[in-house]
């Protein structure tokens, strides 16, 4: 049964979230004096898998609540199927097959993989993440440890970086900061669903440093196991073989995510107590879908289509339509704009994402990719509306489901791949283990939910093929698509002969009382200090400052290696 302090964490969750009361009319709206605090809520490799999108196997009566007082997005999708390249997407407002960022992973892999190249991604000089640009407009950020943009860790975006990221690690002096802190939850994530002694064999075979792996990585969360999820009670989608070692699997990715649903619980308790809750809007999503074979990894929904909740206080509620559930399409790239205009921040021209305060379609058309995975090259591209999905494979040599090393340690995976050798796989279950594969499929999400039926060789469906096929042809020339370049190529272009560039240092001028910074590297971001500052203040202009002895100044070009920090006077 649940501990006397989970109890007050939940009853102080539903407090702050209202239970099931309807909100009232807002009386006013939010003064530029006080903008809003924004708390990201970010799950790991999980669909919908909750009571808001009518599954309620998991026990998550906090994220219910949140759910229940916020605004439900049901057809919200990531631009990728695996974690970095749709954080990438995530944090920049931004695809990452436009800006490089494509791959999984570009840097060194936690697993030794040989072959692909070790760099950092370089987006466009204009591309920012958007907490960088919260930063700019005043806010302090905090960020959990996991910062696989793919270009690198720039010290502009984020004032702090830890395990548990909050607002309580303000310094004094940053107490009247308006926040943005991001939050992720490992205990979803795909490593979590093996059982645990195959976990530890797989640490010990790869001689993973495990005192770099997350606390609930490496120890499942304690949950009130009175509401485990049998595995009899599960769900096994038709595409995979109906097994124990399957059923085990999803049933412990539902415990998870009531695991989870504890450690927010203690968040918005911390909320409630420290009386921010009036001034918090809160966003609940995962970064990309199930963590299941035939899920993550791959450009169906079961890979992309994701839980997206934003909670809104009543003061905020004006600035957005007075629904409960939304059933726009809504990309990845739709959330880094939306931040931006709750917070009063413009919206960059360059950002591909639409704010979703608008109560206008958003967007018609979803997109999403594939590329590297480690070690295994493939390239898939997809388009979704609300009833169709089209999917072009550039590379349809190459099996759906190649070898790659961290998936096929999974238990479930590792007994797919023994009952396909063994030939006790239906067709359904043992196509995408093959090759070659279709070079275009098209599918009726609606009477297909499950991706199943390929509609592209029907000539019923010619003019829906040919209409998805521009409309992703047209976008990909209009955002630009890495596509088929080699990556040896886009490496050697981003980092000359595989060496990371270094950020020129920032060039300081004093003209009467106003400092000016510059720095020779295109795109840079430049911050400076004051003596006896920590913070880091994004340098958008000049600053006013009869004197600068004893200010520091450091430059970064997402991509690039920083700067040395520049003493000034120079």
């Amino acid at each position: 049964m649940y501990s006397p302090n989970y109890l007050l964490v939940i009853v102080l969750a539903f407090g702050l979230l209202g239970c099931q009361r309807e909100p009232d009319p807002p009386t006013e709206m939010p003064s530029p004096a006080a903008p809003p605090n924004i708390l990201w809520l970010v799950a790991e490799d999980i669909s919908p898998r909750f009571a808001a999108y009518g599954d309620s196997l998991a026990h998550t009566p906090t994220i219910d609540a949140l759910a229940r007082r916020g605004i439900v997005f049901e057809n919200a999708f990531t631009t990728s199927g695996v974690c970095a390249p749709s954080r990438s997407s995530l944090i920049t407002g931004m695809s990452a097959t436009s800006i490089g960022t494509q791959h999984m992973r570009q840097q060194p892999s936690v697993i030794p993989m040989p072959g692909p190249p070790a760099y950092n991604a370089v987006p466009p000089p204009y591309v920012r993440a958007f907490p960088e640009l919260l930063r700019e407009a005043g806010y302090w950020t905090a960020s959990y440890t996991k910062l696989d943009y793919q270009f690198g860790a720039p010290f502009t975006i984020w004032d702090s970086v830890s395990y548990t990221p909050s607002w309580r690690d303000r310094p004094a002096e940053e107490q009247d900061r308006p926040w943005f802190v991001y939050n992720t939850f490992e205990i979803t994530h795909e490593i979590n669903i093996w059982p645990d002694s195959t976990k530890e064999r797989f640490f010990e075979e790869f001689g993973l440093d495990t005192s770099t792996l997350a606390p609930d990585v490496l120890q499942r969360p304690p949950f009130d196991t009175s509401y485990a999820v049998r595995p009899g009670e599960v769900k096994v989608p038709p595409y995979l073989p109906d097994t124990e070692v399957g059923r085990q699997h999803i049933a412990r990715l539902y415990d998870n995510a009531s695991r989870m649903d504890r450690q927010i619980a203690t968040i918005m308790a911390d909320l409630e107590e420290d009386g921010l809750a009036d001034n918090t809007i809160i966003f609940f999503l995962s970064d990309h879908g199930d963590c299941l074979p035939r899920g993550k990894r791959w450009v169906y929904d079961s890979g992309t289509h994701i839980p997206l909740v934003i909670y809104l206080p009543e003061r905020y509620r004006r600035l957005y339509a007075d629904v409960e559930r939304d059933d726009r399409m809504v990309s990845g790239v739709d959330l880094a704009p939306t931040v931006l205009e709750l917070t009063g921040v413009p919206v960059p021209d360059w950002m591909q994402g639409r704010s979703l305060l608008s109560a206008e379609p958003v967007r018609k058309y979803v997109f999403a990719g594939r590329d590297r995975i480690d070690n295994r090259y493939d390239t898939r591209r997809a388009v979704r509306d609300q009833q169709f999905k089209y999917i072009r494979n550039y590379l349809p040599e190459v099996a759906y489901s190649q070898y790659t090393t961290f998936l096929h340690q999974m238990p479930y995976m590792r007994q797919i791949v023994a009952l396909h050798e063994a030939g006790k796989l239906p067709p359904l279950q043992a196509y995408w283990q093959e090759a070659p594969k279709p070079v275009e499929e098209l599918y009726d999400i609606v009477s297909d939910p499950h991706e199943i039926d390929n509609l592209a060789a029907d000539p019923a469906y010619a003019a829906q093929l040919t209409e998805y096929a521009a409309v992703l042809a047209d976008w990909q020339e209009a955002n630009g698509d890495y596509l088929m370049t080699p990556e040896t190529e886009q490496a050697e272009a981003m980092w000359p002969g595989l060496v990371q560039p270094v950020t020129e240092a920032p060039w300081a001028e004093v003209r009467g009382d106003s400092l000016f910074l510059s720095s020779a590297t295109e795109g840079a971001s430049i911050a400076y200090r004051r003596p006896g500052e920590r913070r880091w203040r994004i340098y958008t202009g000049p600053v006013a400052a009869a004197s600068v002895e004893g200010w520091a100044a450091r430059a970064v070009r997402y991509g690039y290696a920083a700067s040395p920090v520049v003493r000034l006077p120079q």
